[in-house]
């Protein structure tokens, strides 16, 4: 009897064992979709950009990101590319005097008419000018007209309309540094045994900065600037000769610029002329073939630059003023002159070099005040024949001066 109830104790504790074991299995094989069935969960584990953490699920999860987004931005360029070189075009010339072809420059349409944008360096004293298309045919180019002072030309070919593939302009207002840029156009074509000359080139980086200056020097007066094309973008996307005159692109394929120089001495440091002032630039050369501008008729030199590029030397020069625009020659017969503005009076020689001092400084354009290098662009604002308040500083004291602008 005794060994009976022993018995069915074992009985009940084994039975007991079993349906434990059935609870736990079912706990271990149905657990997670338990909890995920819970109205509750566990906070996900931090992610950290160390090494050691770097190979787990979410470091996996970031690199598959990653990897989708490089995806995305290349095939956003080939589409860019696919649409937009149709539209591109090189240009090759023939200076004069000279009996081939001598170098070349890219350009890009602009319309169905066979009105090409390229640069006034790429075309300038050319006798001759071959626009070759991207389907490898070639025309004979004319020029419409130029404007040196930004360095942009209009060329005019006879293709016919269903070949062309006119190129947008962006608006230059939502251009942002740190946006993707895209160069299109043929560096390096003429004589290369690389065949450079076969198709165009791309190249991709971002936009630099938008406030850069290029200054653009006197034909009659070697070494004195005679113009500064203002707000150039930056670039560190690959340019090179030959890309002059082709298109900045952004990734919807439209024009944010104009490729026009580099720096020889630098990698990565490209200028473009701002799609902003090809929209003002290009109408009136199209209409005109030429464009002109209001112009005061005097050589300067910017004191806000001068007088960081001298530091404590600056004081030598005697100016008295570290802002403005000091007139160190005045043209003869032309609108400063005959409003009164006096030139340099005499020079002073510091460590680093000689400089002539002694004429008015700008300070003022009908109450706008003048640091120096935004001269040009200020008076760019007004046209031919207005009359404009200049005032200045002369011999520590200011004047102001009724100037008649004139126009080339």
């Amino acid at each position: 009897m005794r060994r009976k109830r022993a018995l069915d104790r074992v009985d009940v504790w084994l039975l007991i064992l079993a349906l434990a074991g059935v609870v736990l299995g079912s706990l271990m094989s149905f657990g997670p979709r338990l909890l995920e069935a819970l109205p509750f969960s566990y906070a996900q584990p931090p992610v950290y950009d160390t090494p050691d953490l770097l190979e787990n699920t979410w470091g996996s999860q970031a690199g598959e990101d990653e990897e989708a987004w490089r995806i995305q931005d290349e095939a956003n360029t080939i589409s860019v590319f696919e649409r937009a070189s149709t539209g591109v075009v090189m240009v090759s010339t023939t200076r004069r005097g000279g009996t081939g072809l001598s170098g070349n420059g890219s350009g890009f349409f602009i319309d169905t008419k066979g009105h090409i944008v390229t640069n006034y360096h790429v075309i300038e004293d050319a006798s001759r000018i071959v626009v070759h298309t991207h389907d490898g045919t070639s025309y004979d180019a004319q020029v419409v007209g130029s404007d040196r002072l930004t360095d942009l030309a209009v060329l005019a070919v006879n293709v016919p309309s269903d070949k062309v593939q006119p190129l947008p302009l962006a608006d230059y207002s939502q251009v942002k540094v740190g946006q993707k840029a895209i160069v299109i156009g043929s560096p390096l074509a003429t004589g290369s045994r690389l065949g450079l000359d076969r198709s165009p080139t791309i190249t991709t980086g971002v936009i630099s900065a938008k406030d850069r200056s290029l200054p653009v020097e006197s034909l009659n007066k070697p070494g004195v600037n005679d113009f500064v094309i203002e707000n150039l973008i930056q670039t560190d996307a690959a340019v090179n000769p030959g890309n002059s005159g082709g298109p900045l692109l952004n990734s919807r394929g439209e024009v944010v610029g104009v490729i026009t120089a580099i720096i020889d001495s630098a990698r990565g440091i490209g200028f473009a002329v701002p799609s902003s002032v090809v929209r003002d630039v290009v109408p009136p050369i199209l209409q005109h073939g030429s464009i002109k501008r209001a112009f005061l008729g005097i050589s300067y030199v910017d004191l806000d630059n001068l007088s960081k590029l001298l530091g404590t030397e600056y004081d030598e020069l005697g100016i008295g003023i570290c802002e403005g625009a000091l007139v160190t020659e005045v043209e003869k017969g032309g609108p400063a002159e005959n409003a009164g503005v006096r030139g340099a009076q005499r020079e002073v020689r510091v460590s680093q070099g000689t400089f002539q001092v002694g004429g008015d400084v700008i300070v003022s354009i009908n109450g706008v005040r003048i640091k120096g290098g935004d001269l040009a662009e200020e008076v760019l604002k007004y046209s031919p024949g207005e009359k404009v308040k200049v005032e200045v500083l002369r011999d520590g004291k200011k004047v102001s001066l009724d100037i008649v602008l004139g126009w080339r």
